[in-house]
């Protein structure tokens, strides 16, 4: 039976988070309404939206990366059943106990069989990552492939890029633990971008195709993706995927000098629905790992401090699962 109200972690305003009591959601006939199994903090967006993000207006209730059991319908809804365990990519709103999601304004899919309760929220960040490549396939000319930044979306995209067919695959990200990870994921060389001697850049192979997945960028002197961007032949490509709270700072000489250009992941919902499919089975298969990238587990009711550990301490944590008490 479904109750009339729900705990929620719920934004009040930029920086002011807290757990209360509200309404379950009322769907819409085009809706369906999810018992949430599992959620697990994103490390690239919610500290934007936390801090005041322009597409997101407060109060509401917080987080998007989730995944759980259909419970309630609408009349107009197709292709999903009660019951069926689903994830989806993308619609806030998830750190609650239920959830109102529009499978039309999104792309759902039924969580594979093999994958553990923990690993099925994460499923959404690993449709999100794989918009970066997803009309990006290898082809003449496009066979090597350079990302910076390791993070949670980073590693899925390492196993992307290798169930496509990439042929040389190299990482940069200032966490040691990360860049082994992406070793382990399929990855050929990392380099930390910190430690990079004057002239060091002439060593690293150059990639046909580089993907910025970083965060704020926290070195001094030249940006880090200038950096980057020397490292891609002339005439490549760069694909820019994360959205650093602080902006992106790159050389417009440099990235013009080597004839750069530059496109963003796909938001064609079409698109990611039918690449999508690929994706659900490369993680059926195992090409697409999920497990390696969970580092904590946490109750609901204990995430702000490890919402807070993420932001202070983001080398210490990939993903963070979180699930409520009385669940299993």
């Amino acid at each position: 039976m479904i109750p009339n109200t729900m705990m929620a972690w719920v934004l009040n305003s930029p920086g002011v988070l807290q757990l209360k009591e509200v309404e379950v959601p009322r769907i819409r006939e085009d809706q369906v309404l999810i018992e949430i199994d599992r959620a697990c903090i994103c490390n690239g967006s919610d500290p934007g939206i936390f801090h005041g993000h322009e597409a997101y207006q407060t109060p509401l209730i917080f987080g998007h990366e989730a995944s759980g059991r259909i419970v309630k319908k609408g009349k107009r809804v197709g292709g999903f059943e009660l019951g069926q365990r689903v994830c989806w990519w993308f619609e806030a709103g998830a750190f609650a106990q239920y959830q109102a999601v529009t499978p039309g304004n999104t792309a759902m899919f039924q969580v594979p069989v093999n994958l553990t309760l923990d690993e099925a929220p994460v499923m959404e960040l690993v449709l999100a990552a794989c918009r970066a490549l997803m009309e990006v396939r290898p082809e003449k000319g496009r066979r090597t492939l350079s990302i910076c930044g390791l993070g949670p979306s980073g590693l899925v995209l390492v196993q992307y890029a290798r169930a496509l067919g990439y042929e040389h695959i190299i990482g940069w990200d200032l966490y040691e633990t990360r860049r082994n990870l992406a070793l382990l994921l399929g990855a050929d060389e990392v380099y930390d971008p910190a430690r990079m001697a004057d002239g060091q850049l002439q060593d690293i192979p150059e990639s046909d195709v580089g993907v910025l997945m970083m965060g704020d960028d926290c070195l001094p002197g030249e940006p880090t993706v200038t950096a980057f961007m020397r490292t891609i032949r002339t005439g490549g490509l760069v694909v820019s995927y994360g959205h650093p709270e602080g902006g992106c700072r790159f050389s417009p000489y440099v990235f013009q000098a080597r004839n750069l250009w530059m496109k963003g992941p796909v938001n064609d919902m079409d698109v990611i629905r039918r690449r999508g499919e690929e994706v659900i089975g490369m993680v059926t298969d195992g090409r697409i790992k999920i497990e390696p990238l969970i580092t904590h587990r946490v109750d609901f009711e204990n995430f702000l401090p490890a919402f807070e550990n993420v932001l202070e301490h983001p080398e210490e944590q990939i993903k963070v699962i979180l699930k409520w008490r009385d669940q299993q």
